[in-house]
Order: C-alpha cells, then sequence, then structure tokens
C-alpha cells in the first residue's frame, strides 16, 4: 500500500492511497489520516481512486478519523471509491455518514 498527501487550497489535505486496505494495512492507514490532522489540517479529502479492496478494519480507521476531524471542527470526505469499496460503505449505511464525491474539484468544493 502507498501513500501520497498533497494540499489544496484552503489547507485542505489530500490523501491519495493505492493498494488494498486489508488487515494490518489498516492500522498505518488510519494512521496516515491521523498525521494529517496531527498537523492542524482538518480537512481532510481520502482518495480511494487506486483503492481496490477495503474490510471492518479500514472502515473502523475511516470512522475513528471522521469523529476525529468532527470533534476538532473539521471535515473528512471521501473521493472516487471503486464499484467494490463502494459496495462496502452502502451495504455498511457509512455513505449517508460521509460525503463521497467522484471529482477531486466536488471533493475540495465541500469544505466552502
Amino acid at each position: 500500500m502507498n501513500f501520497e498527501t498533497t494540499i489544496g487550497e484552503e489547507n485542505i489535505s489530500i490523501l491519495h492511497v493505492e493498494g488494498k486496505i486489508l488487515g494490518n494495512a489498516a492500522d498505518v492507514f488510519r494512521r496516515k489520516m491521523n498525521d494529517q490532522l496531527q498537523t492542524g489540517r482538518d480537512k481532510l479529502v481520502v482518495n480511494l481512486m487506486n483503492v481496490p479492496l477495503i474490510d471492518s478494519s479500514a472502515l473502523g480507521a475511516i470512522v475513528i478519523t471522521l469523529k476525529s476531524c468532527q470533534q476538532s471542527g473539521g471535515k473528512l470526505v471521501l473521493l472516487s471509491p471503486q464499484k467494490a469499496v463502494r459496495e462496502v460503505l452502502e451495504v455498511t449505511q457509512l455513505n449517508t455518514v460521509i460525503e463521497i464525491y467522484d471529482t477531486e474539484e466536488g471533493a475540495c468544493a465541500a469544505f466552502a
């Protein structure tokens, strides 16, 4: 699994994730998201375009980070989840709690 962070306008962190997020990889995923919050950036876009599969551990990491963002007055949104990932989000109904966008522009506009 690979990660890259870019900083957009308005100090929005965009975390680009590549690879499956399963088991122990979810801990690394959670730490990478948390690292952004520790730098004072509480506006977080998680780009899942290159993530073919996630499990319950990854969902837990997303929920924990979502709560941390909300507690600090920020927000977390998801960008371009692949079909299998989107289906997991729908089955667990996380798509009703976390905003999901198909474009980076749309995701970043969510913070306006």
